[in-house]
């Protein structure tokens, strides 16, 4: 019987869903779904459907939430602590043909060259 409770317990766990990121920037929102897909953690956007009403709706209600499986939220959230660490780098000159990229180009996007 004890069994049986913990078993159901942990069903019940597996069909939570929780969110892992809002923003009112659907670009962002499908960044950072795709992010998440990336790593095979399936999701669920609410919310974007309502982006194109705002300004005729309050701004709390104009926000789009992310939602993750509870097993997976530990690995969602170690995406998304990598993503605004990658997100808060500034710009980087390159050393080859001194460009000005940006902090999200890995390589120079005028010569190729990889940001050291």
């Amino acid at each position: 019987m004890i069994a049986k409770l913990t078993l159901s317990a942990m069903v019940n766990d597996l069909d939570k869903w929780c969110c892992v990121f809002s923003t009112d920037n659907m670009i962002e929102a499908h960044l950072v779904n795709g992010l998440l897909h990336q790593a095979r953690i399936k999701t669920t956007m609410q919310g974007e459907a309502l982006s194109s009403s705002l300004g005729e709706l309050p701004f709390a209600d104009n926000t789009i939430k992310i939602f993750v499986p509870a097993i997976k939220l530990p690995l969602g959230e170690e995406i998304l602590v990598n993503y605004h660490q990658k997100k808060s780098k500034l710009d980087w000159q390159c050393q080859h043909c001194n460009e000005l990229n940006g902090s999200a180009f890995e390589y120079c996007w005028h010569c190729g060259r990889e940001y050291e």
